[in-house]
């Protein structure tokens, strides 16, 4: 995701954005948080418009001669989108055959056989050091935080139609350096440092413990990260992370299922652990390394009422209400009545923060399998510069990258719609339900 802004040539455009923001939250918002409506026997969240997905257009519901959407990829809006930032060629389905074709020397329409399962792993900060007990390490998800693992591995599992496991929670202790009692002096140094966009760093003070198949933990491996003086904030350097989330895999350590490595398709770190990846990152959602099939993210930042500072990492804070919009208004970069950790969310609030971490978690392992970022229509696998272009888009695949999705894995389209708008019902996405029902109603009418 990057910093949101801090190049000084996005100054002028951030400003123009946010005013746009406030002028659509001024015509259209009612009341604050979230209501409901029935319409049509349908319940539909109202919400301001910043964060709204494709699919509140209307237009999507008529019945077409197609079972996807024929809208463009929309045209950069502002410089800080992500096609204004990016110049993507995007990749036809011809291109993503060639692409399996060079890598593996022959077409194969299931491809990667003997890889199959999706393994997630959850990463979980432990207040106290890890201990190594073989053979009695419980999965510790009790002290999960982010949106439900349940839903999360049912939905992936319809999704890709590959079987999803979750490995017991990795542990990542912070431990103190061992100059605590610092000089006056140097704190204000650190403290001094804590105000730039990078801030503190710091290698030495995060340690992670792995899962085994034996019940055990792994010894403890050195994570690079950065800390908040000010506040004990802390953030993961994404690409340490995945430096050991490789050689775990590779190691064979993981998989009590198959001790011969050959069953699981990829490794998907999620943490509420905030990530970053260059010195003056905001925060990083997260990162894969296809080659090694591992990849890392994090739903920190995707609370629905999460508040930031759009240059500090550190400097965020929690919203009683929701009004869609992740960031500090330009003219209030000090907003008051803000807690320093969430409260317990709303039913309806769960939902949303189910809605946009679903969406990253498809989004990267799509990238695992092979997709390049989408520029041919509306779909999932669209790049997003920013919180509010990546709350807008939608949950499906465009035609072009669901025949990807269908080559790769050999699913069944029809029956594909059929358990998604299932899957989204039970995590209740209502919107996202009636469309994919309606994809598979069509799709059936005209014999697919």
């Amino acid at each position: 995701m990057g910093s949101f802004p801090c190049q000084s040539e996005a100054k002028i455009s951030r400003e123009k954005m946010l005013q746009r923001c406030q002028q659509q939250r001024r015509s259209s918002v009612q009341e604050e948080g979230l209501e409901t409506q029935n319409k049509n026997n349908q319940e539909c969240f109202i919400n301001h418009g910043l964060a709204l997905s494709d699919l509140d257009d209307e237009r999507l519901f008529i019945p077409t001669a197609r079972s996807e959407t024929s809208f463009a990829t929309p045209k950069p809006k502002d410089e800080l989108d992500w096609l204004a930032q990016v110049p993507e060629e995007g990749q036809t389905y011809e291109d993503y055959i060639s692409f399996l074709v060079s890598r593996r020397g022959r077409m194969k329409p299931i491809a990667n056989a003997e890889g199959l399962d999706i393994l997630l792993l959850p990463i979980i900060r432990s207040e106290a050091e890890p201990l190594k007990r073989k053979g009695n390490y419980s999965h510790h998800l009790q002290d999960w935080e982010g949106p439900s693992m349940e839903h999360l591995v049912q939905y992936t599992q319809v999704f890709f139609d590959r079987q999803v496991r979750v490995l017991p929670a990795a542990q990542l202790s912070v431990s103190q350096p061992e100059d605590v009692t610092s000089s006056a002096k140097k704190r204000k140094t650190q403290l001094r440092e804590s105000n730039k966009p990078g801030a503190f760093a710091s290698k030495s003070k995060f340690k992670l413990y792995l899962p085994q198949r034996d019940g055990a933990l792994t010894a403890p491996v050195p994570i690079a990260g950065r800390e908040d003086p000010t506040s004990d904030r802390i953030q993961l350097k994404v690409d340490s992370l995945l430096d050991e989330l490789s050689s775990y895999r590779l190691s064979g350590k993981h998989d009590s299922h198959n001790n011969n490595n050959t069953k699981e398709f990829c490794i998907m770190a999620i943490t509420m652990i905030d990530l970053f990846d260059g010195p003056s990152d905001l925060f990083c959602a997260g990162m894969a390394f296809g080659g090694d099939k591992v990849a890392v993210f994090s739903f920190k930042r995707y609370h629905p009422l999460i508040k930031m500072h759009p240059l500090y990492w550190h400097n965020y804070g929690y919203a009683k209400t929701f009004d869609g919009y992740s960031y500090y208004e330009d003219d209030d970069q000090d907003p008051k009545g803000l807690s320093s950790h969430p409260s317990k969310i709303s039913k309806e609030l769960a939902i949303e923060f189910l809605r946009r971490s679903s969406k990253l978690l498809t989004h990267e392992l799509g990238h695992l399998y092979g997709f390049d970022h989408c520029i041919h229509n509306r779909c999932l696998m669209m790049g997003t510069g920013h919180l509010v272009e990546d709350f807008r888009a939608p949950s499906n695949l465009c035609g072009v990258c669901l025949r990807k999705l269908q080559f790769r894995t050999g699913c069944d389209i029809v029956e594909r719609y059929k358990k998604l708008s299932d899957a989204f019902r039970k995590m209740g996405f209502v919107k996202e339900e009636v469309w994919t029902l309606k994809q598979h109603k069509h799709l059936k009418r005209y014999g697919h």
